[in-house]
């Protein structure tokens, strides 16, 4: 009878342990990733109440835009708020009844063999706070094409995407992101990129953000010639020329301090196919200015920016 009643005891005791086993596994978290700011206090502001406020005086400030037809990809400059921010507002103001659920970010070309690099994280966070990578389409994208690599570290210190994201916090996007850096900026792979673009939207309303400046180094005159050539190439909306320019400023410029006409040449580049592809069939630069036309700023070797809107007419 002791015997029965102790395996009984024992048994009970076994099923309860094995039951807090189980619900201790269930209830245990999945492991939360955050790419933290990188550039906040340098770039930008790293006091939320002071950036918050910067962000909403330069998008007061800024014209409200009219468009002239709809709007699914846009350029945007990514250099510290202090240079180009209030042209980032320009962009930023006109997207601001645009209604997206994830807006892709195309960053600087990071060279390498890949089409691009994704950020797999859950959260990128910036002083305003969090905001969640859409882990759904990157998975889609790696899924699509083996060169569209997941790789955090090209990612780790990058200010391209960063810079963008208080812009869409202070305007309440409620929205999620796909963070990317171009690999090897190829026509070819910017036609593969748009193309997985579409491929992992499924139903979701999707915006694509072209984080890029224009020229690097030349003086402060040259660089509006540079540019206002880079703009007009892009206005045509033919990739190929575009990319000609964008090579020959790289390798055999005859402007003194070119190293670039554009960082992000594939982010361009992407969003002209993926806009074209998409039924967009005008570019409408909204402003350029460089670093030089800062009050006080060097004239002799500046950084040129630019706000455009990829639109259907």
């Amino acid at each position: 009878m002791k015997d029965n009643i102790l395996k009984k005891i024992l048994s009970s005791l076994f099923l309860l342990s094995l039951c807090f086993s189980i619900s201790v596994i269930e209830g245990e978290e999945k492991k939360v990733t955050i790419r933290k700011p990188a550039v906040a206090g340098t770039f930008y502001t790293d006091n939320a109440d002071l950036l918050r406020a910067e962000i909403s005086a330069r998008l007061k400030n800024t014209p409200d835009i009219q468009t002239s037809g709809e709007i699914l990809a846009a350029m945007a400059p990514h250099a510290g708020y202090v240079y180009s921010g209030n042209i980032a507002a320009l962009t930023f103001k006109s997207i601001k009844n645009v209604d997206f659920d994830t807006i892709v970010i195309i960053g600087h070309d990071a060279g390498g063999d890949a089409v691009a690099y994704t950020c797999p994280v859950d959260y990128f966070e910036t002083p305003l706070g969090k905001i969640p990578v859409d882990r759904e389409m990157l998975a889609k994208l790696h899924a699509y094409d083996k060169g569209i690599k997941p790789f955090s570290r090209v990612h780790s210190r990058d200010h391209t995407i960063e810079i963008q994201l208080p812009f869409l916090q202070v305007m309440n996007k409620n929205c999620m992101i796909v963070p990317m850096m171009f690999g090897n900026p190829t026509p070819a792979n910017c036609g593969i990129l748009a193309e997985a673009i579409k491929a992992a939207s499924g139903n979701k309303k999707i915006f694509l953000l072209a984080s890029t400046d224009m020229s690097h180094y030349p003086d402060h005159e040259s660089a509006y010639k540079m540019d206002n050539t880079t703009l007009d190439l892009i206005r045509e909306m033919d990739i190929n020329p575009f990319f000609r320019h964008a090579a020959k400023q790289r390798t055999d410029s005859d402007m003194p301090g070119i190293q670039t006409a554009i960082c992000s040449s594939g982010g361009v580049g992407t969003a002209l196919l993926y806009s074209k592809s998409m039924g967009m069939n005008h570019v409408e630069v909204l402003k350029y200015a460089n670093s030089g036309d800062v009050p006080g700023a060097d004239k002799g070797r500046v950084v040129g920016y630019s706000s455009a809107l990829f639109i259907k007419k």
